[in-house]
């Protein structure tokens, strides 16, 4: 495989598994959620604690799918790449 290539192969494996990371996150936050409303419903229908886990869980399948389709506004990818340069010409000169 040629060197190109194979850092393309990488990149796109590494979005892949990010994808599937964020569509299980997504599974589990419905059917978890769902059986702790029905918990919640069963057992203390006049309060409703379940509604602080969608909410928890909610904001953080949001970041999760923000920071899958939308880049990084801290670290982009550039910038770990170059820190990572940076680092190893410390190492060298050390």
């Amino acid at each position: 495989m040629i060197p190109e290539d194979e850092k393309l192969y990488k990149a796109a494996k590494k979005k892949v598994k990010r994808t599937r990371d964020f569509y299980s996150n997504i599974l589990a936050y419905f059917a978890i959620g769902a059986f702790l409303t029905f918990i919640n419903w069963w057992t203390s229908p006049g309060h409703w604690w379940v509604k602080w886990v969608w909410i928890g869980w909610g904001i953080g399948v949001f970041f999760h799918g923000l920071s899958l389709y939308r880049k990084n506004i801290l670290f982009s990818d550039d910038w770990e790449e170059r820190k990572i340069k940076e680092e190893i010409e410390r190492m060298k000169r050390s």
